[in-house]
Formats: C-alpha cells, structure tokens, sequence
C-alpha cells in the first residue's frame, strides 16, 4: 500500500461500557496522530445508535462533550464490497473518505460481540482484531466456558441460567444453579465486560438481589466459584497461530475483585506486578494454555487472556477479552511496555495485522 492509510476509529457505542470506549479511543488517537502513515477519521457512536464523524479535539472524547462541542456531522459505513468509504453528511452533500482499515475501540455489546466485525467481514473492509466468530464467542462466556470445557483448558466451575427460566420458577432455579458450588461465588452477565453488573456472593441470602443486578445487563448470567489465589493476565497480539505473548503480570487489587473502578479510575491504588513471580515452569505452563484457548476462539490481532493461580498451585482460565481497554493504566499496553514494546510500535502493529489478516 503506498501513500497514507486511512483508518478509522470507531468510538462510543451501545453498551454500558461507552465511557471506556471514549477513554480507549481518546489513548489511542493520540497516540496513533505521533505516527506519520495515517490519515484518521474519528467516528463517534451515541448511546442511541447514530454515527457521527468528528472533527474537533481529541480530549473531548474522555468526558463526551465531543458531542457538544463538535464539530460534527452524520456518517456512515456501508456494507458493500465495492464501496470502502465513509459516508459524511454536509449541508451541501455528501463527502466520501476512503477507508482502508477499522479500528472498533468498542468495548461490550454492539461492539465487541461480533456484530460490527461481521457487517466489516461482509463489506470486505479491514478491521483491527478478532473476527465475528470469535469476538461473539469470547464475549459470550456461556458459549466460550462450554467451548474450553470441550477442549480441556482448566478454568473455574460454573453454570448458566436464562432469565426466562427464572421469571418463571426462582425457587428451584436458585436452588440448581447453587447446589454443589463453593462460596465465595461470583454473578455475571454472560455477555458484559469491565466487571459490570458482577457481583460477589457469599452466602445463598445474597443470590437473588446478584442475578437481579447481573440481568440488567443480560438475558443469561453466569455462576462461578471464586478462586482463592492469584490474578494473572497476559497479553496477546499475531496472528491466527501462534501469538507474541507478553511477560505475565500479576494484579494486586485494592478491593474484594479486580472492577470497573479498579480497572479505568486514575484514582485505583491496584497494583500489576510485571513480570508476576512464578517458577519457570509455572510461567510456561500459563503460556501454554494462553495459547491454546487464543487458538480454541480462532483470535487473531490481540486479546487479554486473564488467569486464576490457586492456593494449591493450580492454572484456571479466567477469560479472554478481545478489545482490551486501552488507557494509560490499563493492563493490556502496560504488558506489552514490559516486553520493550511502545504503545505506538504495538498500534502500528495491530493496524499491520487488520491489513494482512487474509494472507495469513
């Protein structure tokens, strides 16, 4: 390819998680405008699903006064093959910006579940990280902890329920998903991320107020028994094979779990240890199985891989998240400054990936 590149960066979205796409996206802009090779096109996604393309500063984005502030405009992308270019709306027509690439820094539903990977698969356009597939799979933890237990990667016990089957009989409902778990328990949203909408249990008291709180945020929730032990975490970026894998970082958390505020507040006081202490062997151990669950979702361009190391020294998967925030706190550029790599060297390189992915 010769000349610039044209990316656009997608922000905002439709999910409880907007915040943190504007704050990932406000990261990675500023970081990406340092790089000569591209022309970016910052397009804004509101809560109610309307497109935006934005033309003003960048520090807007964090506290969403973009909106406000502008300038704006209505844009679009379409899903045409023929047609790799960014609709924008003027008052005296429409303007058409070549796209070569994507760049979806949207985190959650709409977003990360596969839907804007699959209408950009079906346009042919490239796109930054993992494909349809794998994004709903790994962001439906129902269908990616079935899919680990079928290939054998250890990861913690747990079960599922549908909101249906609950409305309908919480008594006997409650009393399966429960039966048999060790407490602590934690209630997710099967299809959340950044710790929305989870709670921490330790009693069967506490159950019904957690599944109320986690199916505000999905339809299906997951159980899980808590792990007394170590937070790992590893970060991933190659392609469909093998992936670079960063040092193993450890996280000391300022609260019972690793959550939202943990994760994004400037104010968290969690500590990530780089690299984690372990024994040699410990360490290819988690390397190894980071590996095969990367394979096992068919991820491609980078993911978080997160891991449990238990009191008796055992390796559990925890999940993969496949558009990690990407803030100046955050774990995943953070891992990969440890392996001596620069937040703009990796974004060159995630582009580089999006651009290849069907030749690899």
């Amino acid at each position: 390819m010769t000349g610039k590149i044209h990316l656009v960066v997608l922000f905002g979205g439709q999910s409880g998680e907007h915040e943190v796409s504007r704050t990932s996206a406000s990261y990675i802009i500023d970081t990406l405008l340092t790089c000569e090779e591209y022309d970016i096109y910052p397009v804004g996604i509101t809560k109610e699903g309307s497109w935006y393309y934005y033309e003003g500063a960048i520090s807007a984005l964090p506290d969403g006064s973009w909106f406000e502030s502008g300038p704006i405009a209505p844009a679009t992308l379409i899903p045409d093959t023929g047609r790799h270019f960014l609709y924008v709306e003027r008052r005296d027509g429409i303007e058409k910006f070549p796209v070569d690439c994507v760049f979806p820094v949207l985190h959650g539903s709409n977003g990360e579940d596969g839907t804007i990977q699959g209408m950009l698969e079906m346009a042919g356009i490239a796109f930054v990280g993992c494909g349809m597939t794998s994004s709903a799979l790994a962001m439906d933890k129902v269908f990616a902890n079935a899919l680990f237990d079928y290939c054998n990667i250890p990861q913690t016990k747990w079960r599922w329920i549908d909101e249906a089957s609950w409305r309908c009989d919480r008594e006997n409902v409650l009393s399966e998903a429960l039966e048999g778990l060790k407490y602590p328990l934690f209630i997710k949203p099967a299809r959340g991320g950044s710790s929305l909408g989870i709670t921490r249990i330790t009693s069967p008291e506490e159950a019904e107020c957690a599944f109320e709180s986690a199916f505000k945020h999905d339809r299906k929730i997951i159980i899980e028994e808590g792990v007394v032990g170590r937070e790992l975490e590893v970060a991933a970026i190659g392609g469909y094979e093998t992936p670079f894998l960063s040092p193993v970082g450890e996280i000391i958390p300022d609260r019972d779990f690793y959550d939202y505020d943990s994760k994004y507040k400037e104010s968290s006081t969690s500590k990530l240890i780089i690299p984690a202490p372990l024994t040699t062997e410990k360490l290819n151990e988690i390397r190894q199985v980071a590996t095969r669950a990367y394979q096992a979702l068919d991820c491609y361009g980078l993911c978080r891989i997160d891991f449990f190391l238990t009191d008796d020294d055992r390796v559990l998967l925890n999940e993969i998240n496949t558009i990690p925030g990407f803030v100046s706190i955050s774990m995943y550029p953070r891992l990969l400054r440890s392996a001596g790599y620069g937040d703009a060297e990796v974004l060159r390189e995630l582009v580089r990936l999006a651009l290849v992915r069907d030749k690899s």
